[in-house]
């Protein structure tokens, strides 16, 4: 599974894990890969849920909310899936850090 993950080439990556329960210590559990695919460097047409997606342009906003409002472009749906290709738009219209 590391040469899998050392092998991606794209910034698409699904990855399938279970939680298992340590041996040295049954109340904690640890996340296991089981599988792991690169879906290679073009946007895919996997809709994105909506809460993932804004928590996406937050964070590349440095939390600033009402620069991710400004960002999330109109016609945007204010609820549910929005497409990669939209929330790319809405990243690329997120001011950049000068310096």
């Amino acid at each position: 599974m590391i040469e899998r993950a050392r092998a991606v080439i794209g910034p698409r990556v699904r990855v399938y894990r279970l939680n298992e329960r340590m041996a040295s210590n049954p109340k904690l559990e640890v996340r296991i890969v089981v599988h792991l695919a690169d879906l290679g460097l073009g946007l895919g047409t996997d809709p994105v849920h909506e809460n993932s997606a804004k928590q996406n342009v937050l964070a590349a906003g440095e939390g600033d909310t009402a620069t991710a409002q400004q960002a999330w472009p109109a016609g945007l749906p204010d609820s549910g899936a929005v497409s990669v290709r939209q929330l790319a738009d809405a990243l690329a219209r997120l001011p950049h850090a000068e310096g």
